[in-house]
């Protein structure tokens, strides 16, 4: 195993009971060694969804617990992951998830509402719920608890995919190459010049 210099696993390996987030209200603590594990077997549940390198995955998840171990694992997986305002208005998201080619959104009870009527609209998506269970739906506390928590055979470096509220009225997304890099590898985004 690499000493995962320019990875959070660095801290999972090396200091795991370290405080990786810290909930305002709660004070609850999210140690990084909680937070790899977690985003291991979500990692492990994405393979399980029939997902490789290049596909890509959306949130529809407000300020949440959850969201940086999703996007951990998403990362980890060599996926694209798409988070998507709850601003944005119904067919905004319709758009952006056929746009961007997601085949899994993952959502929040304070999202179900909006889900439901995506759902009709897109029946062939995975909808994963996060902090609730909806019929039909995939529970995403019992999928994950099924999932070892160790990182997936063939781990690769995903990336984002961000949209802006566009200025032609359709929002737009940025789709950058996925970087042919291990998960500890440096960014291009942090290379230094000479």
């Amino acid at each position: 195993m690499s000493e995962f210099r320019e990875h959070p696993r660095r801290w999972a390996v090396s200091d795991p009971d370290r405080p990786a987030i810290v909930l305002a209200g709660s004070g609850r603590v999210v140690t990084y060694g909680e937070l790899d594990r977690r985003a291991n077997q979500a990692a492990h549940l994405f393979r399980k969804l029939g997902l490789n390198r290049g596909d890509h995955v959306a949130m529809l998840i407000e300020n949440h617990p959850r969201f940086l171990e999703i996007a951990w694992a998403a990362q980890n997986a060599g996926l694209y992951y798409t988070p998507i305002s709850w601003r944005f208005r119904p067919e905004e998201i319709a758009f952006i998830l056929g746009d961007c080619g997601a085949n899994v959104l993952l959502y929040t009870q304070q999202q179900a509402e909006l889900v439901q009527s995506l759902s009709r609209q897109l029946p062939e998506m995975t909808y994963i719920a996060v902090d609730h269970t909806v019929p039909g739906h995939l529970d995403y506390e019992r999928e994950i608890a099924a999932q070892p928590s160790t990182p997936i055979a063939d781990e690769s470096r995903g990336s984002d995919m961000l949209y802006s509220s566009g200025s032609t009225g359709r929002p737009k997304g940025i789709k950058q190459a996925l970087p042919n890099l291990a998960v500890d590898g440096l960014s291009a985004m942090f290379r230094v010049y000479t």
